[in-house]
């Protein structure tokens, strides 16, 4: 700590002049946004210290002292925040919050407690989800006992998603121990039972066993877990509830839907288990019979399995009509999957043909002719997606204009073939089925047919200083400054501040343009490409040209570039995967949270991003999912393993961060038993979401790489997008 002391101090008597601090300054922020920290506060002394306008100088200082902290050179901290002082005047809840980490790192917890305090009272909603965690974090190391377990509890009840109630709860029960070991058991008590899943609830266990809960509260801990998708902890419970055939029935249900729907691990078991739960009259028969006969077929008792699905419509025929054609279209794919596509396709036609009264008939219909075409009938199939080619959906009209064309090669008509593949490229540009297309029609040599995608690569993309060429007024340096903070809150906060100002100074247009240009250190994308859509939409009709590419950039931007650049090196992942999976997951909207629940911009799970930072040894709250840094880190990290879990194959990874890897490694061995192409194969798996999701997103990607990428690493990704020779092989992780 004294060497990084005497090191700053050194780089700043020492070190040569520089004209324009501020490009550097830039790239040494970028750094710091990234957690890159590896003889970064060297580079910030260096730009401090040469630097001619002071507020780069104080703006260096401020950023090199929050790097050091966060590495625990609380001295050196210390000496560079000395140098910082002019962002007291630009951002004081910015100063206060580094005053703060400062202050732990020179390891006086009383001090910074104390300013802690200050800033939580004088600005209560700058960062208040980590202000208040890291308050009752120090107040249980400066003053543990009664005091820190009423600030716990008072946090526990204040949000259920911006702060772990769960670490707080154990925090208010460790502290109430010594005085009061009835109310603390209660706590604990409360832990495992509202917080199952929660890391805590092993020490909870030590003060209140297992045993002595309840059949009821472990029947209430097992749906619990089920509902948080903590699945590997909730089958434990269930299988000593099972064990004890408490309420079997029930436990069974869940149990089986572990093994073959969440896990999908063991089927064997999972037919076990749902047996229990199909008894008629029992609570959750009617979602267990369908389960069942889904996992009767997966272990080769088709028949079996259909006579299942036949007395679920016995049993319950008054169910709605979507529901209905739902279950038979389950019951028509275990056919096809099993070999009887034909029969498949004549059942479901069948089922269509009762009612189509609130379904989607386009999306079962195109299942009709799909099978058809699996079958051998051609003839057939092509009646049955005529219908769907006016469809400018993609993923309807695109799709059927594609299988029309395979059908057509089937039946000799090689001509009409070309003609109607050519239609996709014109009709469905840049989608998953265009590219499909391609490839046919390079095979078939009609390279005449296909269209000439311009390299726009070398389109120059906006400098990245967007005060370039400004007059820079006193409301622009404040500006700048909290800009080059990489703190993008505080960057939002000073603009909300010097709007009004900058308006009158600039113009509406002109400051639009500058919120433009600083999106990403403001890390706002969505409302941006919100607007871009409704202006442009109509460009996407056509491949992406030099006069519109502009349009397009601003549809399918480099959002938070600075995250996705460092996830992606990290990781492994391309960086256009990144970009393409957070357009379909959240349309670059930070703060969205799915039913699921997903969270941010790449949706990510509770549980699977808990894992993800645990793997970095990150600290991981459940609001740290909201900000982009994280989200982006954790969910580029998942997407790199796997891309490298399925061997660069990108349809397979793109598709298993939808459904999960063991789904995706069993619909690959589905497909390499029954010999499928990529194209089938896709379309053929089983979750329509996940299949979708799958198309879609290798639509954004190729967007992408048309135009950002040079043509030779566009083709690079496009062999990997479309493998002509697809592998089933993968590695153990993750498996998660």
């Amino acid at each position: 700590m004294r060497a990084i002391g005497l090191l700053w101090t050194c780089l700043l008597v020492a070190l040569p002049a520089h004209a324009d601090p501020w490009p550097k300054l830039h790239a040494a922020v970028q750094r710091w946004r990234v957690s890159d920290l590896q003889g970064l506060p060297a580079e910030l002394a260096e730009i401090q210290q040469n630097a001619k306008d002071p507020d780069a100088a104080a703006v260096a200082a401020f950023v090199a002292a929050r790097a050091l902290a966060h590495d625990g050179h609380g001295e050196a901290a210390q000496r560079a925040f000395d140098h910082a002082t002019p962002i007291r005047g630009v951002l004081p809840q910015a100063w206060r919050w580094a005053e703060v980490e400062v202050l732990l790192a020179r390891g006086k917890p009383e001090a910074a407690l104390e300013a802690l305090d200050k800033l939580r009272r004088d600005f209560d909603d700058f960062r208040w989800a980590a202000a208040d965690l890291l308050f009752s974090r120090l107040w249980e190391r400066v003053h543990p006992g009664d005091q820190t377990a009423a600030i716990a509890q008072t946090l526990y009840a204040k949000s259920q998603l911006n702060l772990p109630r769960d670490e707080l709860l154990a925090r208010a029960a460790r502290n109430t121990a010594v005085a009061h070991p009835q109310e603390a058991l209660g706590l604990w008590r409360k832990l495992i039972l509202k917080h199952p899943e929660s890391a805590f609830v092993d020490e909870a266990l030590k003060f209140v066993p297992e045993e002595t809960l309840s059949d009821a509260e472990q029947f209430e801990r097992m749906e619990r877990l089920f509902a948080r998708r903590a699945y590997e902890r909730c089958r434990e419970v269930g299988l000593k509830l099972w064990q004890k055939a408490v309420r079997k029935s029930e436990v069974g249900y869940y149990l089986g839907k572990i093994a073959t729907e969440r896990l999908r691990d063991d089927y064997p078991g999972a037919a076990k288990y749902l047996e229990a739960a199909i008894g008629d009259g029992e609570p959750l028969a009617q979602q267990a019979l369908t389960s069942y006969a889904l996992v009767l077929t997966k272990l080769g008792r088709l028949d079996d399995g259909l006579a299942e699905f036949d007395k679920w419509f016995q049993r319950y025929p008054g169910v709605t009509n979507e529901k209905r054609v739902d279950v038979a279209y389950d019951r028509a794919r275990a056919m096809h999957v099993g070999g009887r596509s034909l029969e498949a396709a004549a059942y479901l036609q069948s089922a269509l043909d009762v009612d189509r009264k609130g379904i989607d008939f386009g999306k079962y219909l195109w299942f009709v002719g799909f099978w058809q075409l699996r079958g051998g009938a051609c003839d057939l199939a092509i009646q049955t997606l005529s219908p769907l080619i006016a469809d400018k959906n993609p993923l309807v009209g695109g799709k059927a204009r594609y299988w029309m064309a395979k059908c057509l090669e089937k039946l000799g008509q090689r001509a009409e073939a070309v003609d109607m593949l050519v239609s996709v490229l014109e009709r469905h540009p840049l989608t998953w089925y265009s590219a499909l297309a391609e490839d046919v029609l390079q095979e078939w040599r009609e390279t005449k047919r296909l269209p000439k995608h311009a390299d726009l690569s070398k389109v120059a993309i906006r400098p990245h200083d967007p005060f370039q060429g400004l007059h820079l007024t006193p409301e622009l340096k404040r500006l700048r400054m909290a800009v080059y903070l990489g703190e993008p809150d505080s960057a939002r906060l000073v603009l909300d501040a010097v709007r009004k100002k900058l308006t009158k100074a600039l113009g509406k247009a002109r400051l639009a343009e500058l919120e433009a240009d600083l999106a990403d250190p403001l890390e706002e994308y969505a409302e941006r490409r919100q607007d871009a859509m409704s202006d442009w939409q109509d460009v996407l009709k056509d491949l992406p040209t030099k006069e519109t590419v502009a349009q397009w950039r601003a549809i399918y931007p480099r959002a938070y570039a600075t995250h996705v650049v460092a996830a992606a090196k990290r990781s492994g992942a391309p960086e256009w995967m990144i970009y393409a999976h957070m357009l379909q997951e959240s349309r670059y909207k930070p703060w969205l949270i799915s039913g699921a629940p997903a969270y941010g911009l790449l949706e990510l799970l509770d549980r699977t991003a808990a894992r993800l930072a645990a793997e970095n040894r990150d600290d991981y709250q459940l609001w740290m999912l909201m900000l982009p840094q994280y989200n982006v880190r954790w969910g580029g990290q998942y997407l790199g393993a796997l891309y490298k879990k399925f061997g660069q194959q990108l349809p397979f990874a793109i598709a298993s961060y939808n459904g999960g890897p063991m789904l995706m490694e069993h619909v690959l061995r589905q497909a390499e038993s029954r010999h499928l192409a990529l194209d089938e194969l896709v379309d053929d798996i089983g979750p329509h979401e996940s299949r979708n999701y799958v198309r879609m997103v290798v639509g954004h990607f190729l967007r992408y790489l048309a135009i950002y990428e040079t043509p030779e690493r566009a083709k690079h990704f496009r062999a990997q997008l479309l493998p002509q020779q697809w592998q089933a092989t993968w590695l153990r992780d993750p498996n998660y």
